[in-house]
């Protein structure tokens, strides 16, 4: 079976989480006897083929689209992965499924799909409605558009979470019968511990006798990173040793730092900005807990990240997260947009060893049960096996002689 993924990212290129999912999901169905081809945005000169532990991947320059804005920007490179697309199908012949994930590439798998009559099967990662908390003005509309074509458009749509599958059918009416909920996952290899320069790491963030309260991920509104700094004065006010060391950049990232310094709290509050994968894996490791205060969360990969790292989980009570986290057993909950109840779960797992430790083995077996690639890969190819079974039953094929 081959399948055709489009996705805005894949290493080395990647902004959040979705080009490590593509990335281990692809890695994963190649050990389950898929074939799986990924087209994707390339910058920085690395547009071509290569192909990646038995992963096809095409990458089609996207660095010198002209485009006044971001949204202008997307249509124009689907465009181009549209023509790239198509290139490969042809190459392929026998290309079963279009997989597409988030909006970013709708356009382009839509095309894809009515051009070559191939079904489309979309992974929603998030809403534009929840990343925003709501929609406001145009350009969220038109994103808010493109999601509810895309879901309209696909034979199955496939979701990370019970939260996200009961939002989706909110936003768009999406039958709940067409989706699936299938988890993202980690890879346990990569974060076995090899502490060899593990003391190196965090000796640069961090004194010896201090506590590391780590933040990863993107400075927006969603993400609630202001929701942390807003908690730092209550932490340090009971575990004065405790330091904050808040990595990733945004929109709200001189916002934060500017209420660091107002309060007078500069000393104890590191923004590291981006850090490349060795250091945040060691990050990952070092740290005393890893707090994920979002307001707004599909998923949380940071969360099975940490579980994985054997390092305690302080996590918001919303979305994706909730199901993740069992609350005193393998992380904390606490209220979501609430800096006085993240103090408090941040102060619980610093002060009692006891906790931790018990935090810290539970959550190792909830990864390790439960959100693996084989796992995931393997019920990503039972959605597969049943669009192909429908879709041969169906009479919608490709006209004869269909060329691009």
């Amino acid at each position: 079976m081959k399948v055709l993924h489009l996705t805005s990212e894949y290493p080395p290129h990647k902004v959040g989480g979705l080009g490590t999912h593509v990335e281990e999901l692809t890695r994963a169905q190649v050990k389950a006897g898929i074939e799986p081809i990924v087209v994707v945005c390339a910058f920085s000169g690395n547009q071509g083929y290569e192909n990646v532990n038995g992963v096809h991947v095409f990458r089609f320059d996207a660095d010198n689209i002209p485009a006044e804005d971001f949204p202008s920007w997307a249509l124009q490179m689907n465009v181009l992965m549209q023509k790239q697309a198509s290139q490969v199908i042809e190459e392929f012949k026998d290309i079963s499924l279009i997989h597409a994930h988030d909006w970013l590439v709708a356009t382009a798998a839509v095309g894809l799909k009515h051009i070559f009559r191939i079904p489309l099967i979309s992974t929603i990662h998030s809403l534009e409605e929840g990343r925003r908390g709501g929609i406001y003005e145009d350009r969220q509309e038109l994103i808010h558009d493109i999601e509810r074509k895309m879901t309209y458009e696909s034979w199955r749509v496939i979701v990370c979470s019970n939260f996200m599958k009961q939002s989706v059918c909110s936003a768009f009416s999406t039958p709940w019968e067409k989706m699936d909920v299938i988890p993202n996952g980690v890879d346990l290899s990569k974060y076995s511990s090899d502490s060899g320069h593990y003391s190196e790491v965090r000796s640069r963030f961090a004194l010896p006798h201090e506590k590391i309260v780590f933040f990863v991920g993107r400075h927006v509104w969603e993400k609630g990173v202001d929701v942390l700094v807003g908690a730092v004065q209550s932490v340090l006010s009971e575990v004065p040793d405790a330091k904050f060391v808040i990595t990733g950049e945004g929109y709200m990232t001189d916002k934060c730092k500017d209420m660091t310094w107002h309060m007078g709290l500069g000393d104890k509050v590191l923004f590291t900005g981006y850090t490349d994968d060795k250091t945040l894996d060691a990050l990952l490791h070092v740290s005393d807990v890893i707090v994920i205060p979002s307001r707004y969360e599909p998923f949380g990969i940071v969360a099975l990240e940490g579980m994985a790292s054997h390092t305690p989980v302080v996590a918001a009570d919303t979305g994706g997260l909730s199901e993740i986290i069992q609350h005193d057993l393998n992380g904390l909950k606490v209220w979501s947009g609430h800096s006085e109840s993240l103090a408090m779960g941040i102060k619980r797992v610093l002060k009692d060893d006891g906790l931790r430790n018990s935090i810290v083995n539970h959550a190792y077996d909830t990864v390790t049960s439960t959100y693996n690639w084989d796992k995931i890969a393997g019920d990503t190819k039972r959605t597969y096996e049943r669009v192909i079974e429908e879709y041969n039953c169906a009479d919608w094929k490709p006209s004869p002689g269909l060329m691009w």
